[in-house]
């Protein structure tokens, strides 16, 4: 995860490509309706808590899942965030292999928690020709995306009820070559109708926005959200996401002059505003990643410092039923190295020694416990 800088204009994002767009079958007006919830999307409410313990998850040893799982249900996590990675499923166009996704998903909930899970990541085979040998090279063809997620709904349909579509969109480190409004309101606009003919009761939201700036080849969030709405997108969407990361800050601190592309907890208000006045009162905006990285790596924040920043996110769910659920990101350091950023985002460290983080989400939950709803 790199530092993202600066502002731009909703302009950078709302080009000819629009009409592109336009021109394709029309949108259905009022497919993304709440549906009948299942006990995982009555439970989804604003201040429940969520664990997202990272891409390296799934590669955990039985005993590693086992214990990382149980800490988090511990903990009072009513979901874990996993990756339904595409390129790990199906590395070979047509030969599917879904041990990766059903060990997870068998492991979650065999302890009572809920799975958000994330169809994102296309394989070598489907990616743009323009980034096919980058991991995160978006899709050359949203429908191929489509059928994939809604593959998976239907694989899952007993087991997962909680869709995020993507990871970071509005970010070129994981849409490659470049974030595109366009090409991403068709891949949810398809894994939406997909998902859905797979299971009616489904939860859809969109890919979590986190800071961005043209300078550093993002989207900020509220130009992205923006473009969603005039491309006619966010109907295909139960709920909008954001990650509001804001590190080396807190989420209260004010973004210093031309930085606001570095605290994505700042736009969680102006696009609430943009929400409403497209008549989305009634739409939530979930935090599928909450955290802060601890460690010595530029960028990087003191325990306590972590432990206040998930305190603030939390904290902000009660009173605005519209914010939430969170989801902690991550439940456990994917590394040792304390110069590695990427390393060291758990709330426990990667001896499952706890961070001060730790208490701030059982203090949470114990207020706040799951199932509470919103």
């Amino acid at each position: 995860m790199t530092a993202r800088r600066g502002r731009v204009g909703v302009c950078v994002v709302l080009t000819a490509s629009l009409v592109a767009f336009a021109a394709l079958s029309p949108l259905r007006p009022g497919l993304a309706a709440a549906q009948a919830p299942t006990s995982c999307t009555a439970a989804s409410g604003s201040t429940q808590v969520g664990g997202s313990p990272g891409a390296l998850f799934g590669g955990l040893s039985d005993a590693d899942l086992a214990r990382e799982l149980d800490l988090a249900r511990d903990a009072g996590m009513f979901a874990v965030r996993i990756d339904v990675d595409w390129s790990v499923v199906e590395p070979v166009r047509g030969d599917r292999d879904w041990s990766v996704p059903d060990r997870m998903v068998d492991a979650i909930t065999a302890r009572g928690m809920c799975v958000l899970g994330i169809v994102t990541y296309a394989p070598e085979w489907a990616r743009v020709a323009t980034a096919v040998d980058e991991d995160y090279g978006r899709p050359a063809d949203p429908r191929r995306f489509a059928e994939f997620a809604g593959a998976a709904a239907e694989r899952y349909r007993d087991r997962i009820s909680l869709w995020e579509v993507w990871n970071e969109p509005n970010l070129a480190t994981y849409f490659k070559p470049a974030p595109d409004p366009v090409v991403y309101a068709l891949m949810l606009r398809g894994a939406h109708r997909a998902i859905a003919r797979a299971n009616p009761d489904a939860v859809v939201v969109s890919g979590g926005m986190a800071p961005g700036s043209a300078a550093g080849g993002g989207i900020p969030a509220v130009a992205f959200v923006l473009a969603l709405y005039e491309l006619g997108a966010v109907r295909y969407a139960d709920a909008l996401n954001v990650h509001p990361f804001t590190f080396p800050g807190l989420p209260s601190d004010a973004p210093a002059a031309g930085d606001a592309g570095g605290n994505s907890a700042m736009v969680l208000w102006p696009i609430r505003d943009v929400m409403v006045a497209r008549g989305d009162a009634a739409k939530p905006v979930w935090m599928t990643a909450v955290g802060a990285p601890t460690g010595s790596a530029e960028g990087a924040v003191s325990e306590d410092a972590q432990a206040t920043t998930v305190r603030i996110l939390l904290n902000a769910t009660i009173g605005n039923s519209w914010l939430g659920p969170s989801f902690v990101y991550a439940i456990r350091d994917n590394g040792t190295d304390e110069s590695v950023l990427d390393d060291n985002f758990g709330i426990v460290r990667r001896d499952y020694t706890p961070k001060p983080a730790l208490a701030e989400v059982r203090d949470f939950t114990r207020r706040y416990p799951p199932n509470a709803g919103r």
